[in-house]
Order: structure tokens, then C-alpha cells, then sequence
């Protein structure tokens, strides 16, 4: 069911979505960074995490555009 996307849901919406592209990419740089096996897989998967986010957010946009 599609829902009325208002001037200021798409500014909230755009806010959000680049708050979780940047904390997926920051996620990707720090490890690549670290030596720590332990932390490079935490900080990979909450990379994935975030992308998932950015992702669903997008398809969220596409399944109400008009």
C-alpha cells in the first residue's frame, strides 16, 4: 500500500539514508584499518548492517513514488 511521502519525510528520509550509507562506509574504512580479526569482522558486519538499512530505505522510496 503505497503512503503519501510529505516534503519533510523526504528530507528526514535523505538525512537518514546518508547517515547509513556514511556509518557503512566508515564501517568498511575502520576494517580495513584494523589488524584485529575480532574487530574487522564486527566492524564488517555492521557495515553490512547499515547498507541493509540504506537498502530497505531505498526500497521503501521506490514501492511509494508516484
Amino acid at each position: 500500500m503505497k503512503k503519501e511521502i510529505t516534503t519533510k519525510d523526504l528530507q528526514s528520509l535523505n538525512e537518514i539514508m546518508t547517515f547509513e550509507n556514511w556509518l557503512a562506509v566508515k564501517m568498511i574504512h575502520y576494517s580495513e584499518l584494523t589488524t584485529s580479526n575480532k574487530l574487522k569482522s564486527h566492524f564488517k558486519k555492521m557495515a553490512e548492517i547499515h547498507s541493509m538499512h540504506h537498502k530497505n530505505l531505498l526500497n521503501y522510496l521506490s514501492s511509494n513514488s508516484n
